[in-house]
C-alpha cells in the first residue's frame, strides 16, 4: 500500500485515467450488457424449457461478469475501490458456478434468495457509484442512480415472494439478466469523456 501523498492531483489522475480508457469501457459494457439482455430475453420467452437450454450459457456469462468485476476492483485506483464491486463479483461468480454445477431442483430456492441480495448489493453499489462519479463530474450519474433503485427493488421484491419467486424461476432469472443488461447498456451510454 502506497503512503498518502497530499501534493499528488488524485482528481486529475482519475479523469486522465478514465479519459484514456472511456472508449475500451464503453464497448466492453455495452457488450456485455447486450449478451445479458439476450439472455433475459431468451429466458423470458421460454421459461421452463430455457433454464437447462442456457443453463451453461448464462453460467459462463455470470462467471465471467463476476471475474470482470473482480478484475475491474483490482484495476481500479485504491481511493475509488468500492468493495461491494469485489462482493458482487464473486457472488456472481457463485451463482454462475452455482448454475452450471447443481441440478436445477437443489438450485431453485437458493438462487431466488442469492438473486435477491445480488440485486440489492448491486443496487446499492451503483447509487454509491453515481454519487462518487457525480463529485468527479462524470455526466450523467443520475442514470446509475436510477438503475441502482431499480435493482434495490427488484432485490426486495425477491425477497418478500420466495415461493412465487421459485416457482416462476426462469422469469426471476429473466427480470435478473434483463435488468442487469439494461443497467449496463444504460452505463455505457451515459459514459463520456471528463472534460475539465
Amino acid at each position: 500500500m502506497q503512503r498518502y501523498d497530499s501534493d499528488f492531483d488524485h482528481v486529475g489522475n482519475f479523469v486522465s485515467t478514465w479519459n484514456a480508457n472511456v472508449r475500451r469501457a464503453r464497448v466492453w459494457t455495452a457488450v456485455l450488457g447486450a449478451l445479458l439482455v439476450v439472455g433475459g430475453v431468451a429466458s423470458a420467452v421460454a421459461p421452463l424449457g430455457i433454464y437447462a437450454a442456457i443453463q451453461g450459457v448464462v453460467s459462463a456469462l455470470l462467471i465471467a461478469g463476476g471475474v470482470g468485476a473482480v478484475v475491474s476492483y483490482a484495476r481500479t485506483p485504491e481511493l475509488f475501490r468500492s468493495p461491494t464491486t469485489l462482493v458482487v463479483g464473486v457472488l456472481n461468480a457463485l451463482l454462475g458456478v452455482m448454475l452450471l454445477a447443481l441440478p436445477a431442483y437443489l438450485t431453485a430456492g437458493t438462487l431466488v434468495f442469492l438473486l435477491a441480495f445480488l440485486f440489492i448489493i448491486a443496487g446499492a453499489e451503483r447509487i454509491t457509484y453515481a454519487r462518487r462519479m457525480r463529485y468527479f463530474g462524470v455526466p450523467s450519474s443520475g442514470l446509475a442512480t436510477a438503475t441502482g433503485v431499480l435493482n434495490i427493488v427488484a432485490g426486495v421484491a425477491f425477497l418478500l415472494m420466495p415461493a412465487v419467486s421459485s416457482l416462476m424461476l426462469g422469469y426471476v432469472l429473466a427480470g435478473y439478466l434483463l435488468v442487469g443488461g439494461v443497467s449496463l447498456l444504460a452505463e455505457a451510454a451515459a459514459m463520456r469523456p471528463i472534460e475539465r
